[in-house]
């Protein structure tokens, strides 16, 4: 149960101002049971008192009681021996057994007990109030809840759209403030798939675009007679095919339109590609030291992805252009030489967090990427200064 629920708080004060009402309840009708008693004992004295007053013996007594619409109780004792409610005044005693009245009269010459035979009315609208008041309540209760009802399917829907589903509905007709915020929602919802799809449809089509000149590009290099020039220039123009390759997968990733293909690969396998998507020159700047034998139950494209961007990321910021990857049984650690960082991790988390006048930055993009793979694959990334040595550990869970 959670109790920051506005709803379960709702529920919890209904509950605790029912059973108030209810205790209420039960003291006004203890309160009216003695008043009636109150008002009987007031009657009953004035009996004992005319007998005091005129020192009547038993068998007038009996005959005057008789006349009051009382009946003589020949035996007594089982009636006066039993637990019941007894109560009185001077000389006289009242007892409560069965919903039945006796007075029981007491003198020093002699003792009877009569059973009073009147009918007394009694006063039932307590329980009309109460009866009233309950309605009242539950009426305004189950209104109260009907009126909130919406904040449920609201939260729905927008639990569905935090996850991605921007073909979400939540347009009311009513009136009220839970409505307006509905369409309000709705609204955003709507301008925010336009700008998504508007975004799409840009990015598809810069890249379309782009991967026509490169491919032109890729054939013309076949031409150039100097072969090293040639090597040099199609691995240029096989770089920026993956470049664009991985920004259309970067970009299905961010906008949550991507189901990951998740099947056990080794370690090594995912470092190699990770490594031959760089397209480096020399692989001589990395140092792998393998101290376990891993697999993972991953996307091998999108993890080779993440972690190539950590390689490239720990090359271009070092002071000596070199990165240490250490495979342990639980964590990647990739070390390399350099600055500390200026601001909390999370901080590269954001998108093109970059300060522009770095003559090394990017477009701030590295750790945007990593961070969105990670999360897809309910890993973590975690930092620490060692030293000269910056750590990014790739933490992954058994």
């Amino acid at each position: 149960m959670k109790f920051n629920s506005i709803i379960t708080n709702i529920k919890i004060g209904s509950v605790i101002t029912l059973l108030l009402l209810f205790l209420v309840f039960l003291a006004f009708l203890r309160y009216s049971h003695n008043e009636y008693l109150k008002e009987i004992s007031h009657s009953y004295g004035v009996i004992q008192s005319h007998l005091e007053t005129n020192k009547l013996n038993k068998n007038e007594a009996i005959e005057y009681i008789e006349a009051l619409n009382f009946e003589f109780v020949h035996k007594p004792k089982p009636i006066l021996d039993a637990p019941n409610h007894k109560f009185g005044g001077k000389g006289f005693e009242i007892i409560e057994r069965d919903e039945n009245l006796y007075l029981h009269i007491q003198t020093p010459y002699f003792r009877v007990l009569f059973k009073d035979l009147s009918t007394y009315e009694k006063s039932y609208y307590g329980h009309i109030l109460f009866g009233v008041l309950f309605i009242i309540f539950i009426f305004m209760y189950l209104w109260i809840m009907r009126a909130l009802a919406p904040l449920k399917t609201l939260k729905i829907e927008m639990h569905k759209f935090a996850n991605g589903d921007l073909n979400i509905n939540t347009r009311s007709d009513k009136k009220d403030e839970i409505a307006e915020l509905a369409n309000e929602f709705d609204n955003a919802v709507k301008k925010i798939s336009l700008l998504i799809n508007s975004r799409q449809l840009f990015l598809r089509t810069i890249m379309h675009e782009l991967k026509t000149p490169i491919a032109k590009g890729r054939i013309v290099s076949e031409l150039i007679d100097d072969e090293k020039q040639k090597s040099r220039i199609i691995t240029i123009f096989e770089k920026l095919n993956h470049l664009i390759d991985d920004f259309a997968k970067v970009e299905q990733i961010v906008s949550n339109n991507y189901k990951p293909n998740i099947y056990k690969h080794n370690v090594d396998n995912i470092l190699e590609n990770s490594i031959e998507m760089l397209m480096l020159e020399s692989k001589e700047n990395i140092r792998i030291d393998k101290k376990a034998d891993m697999s993972l139950d991953v996307d091998s494209e999108l993890i080779s992805l993440a972690i190539k961007n950590l390689i490239d990321n720990a090359l271009k910021y070092s002071t000596n252009a070199k990165v240490g990857i250490v495979i342990n049984e639980d964590k990647i650690d990739f070390i390399s030489e350099g600055k500390a960082l200026e601001k909390p991790l999370e901080e590269y988390y954001k998108p093109f967090h970059n300060d522009t006048q770095s003559k090394n930055h990017g477009m701030g993009l590295g750790l945007y990427i990593v961070h969105s793979i990670l999360k897809m694959h309910k890993m973590k990334l975690e930092y620490k200064r060692q030293g000269e040595y910056n750590i990014f550990s790739l933490v992954y869970f058994h």
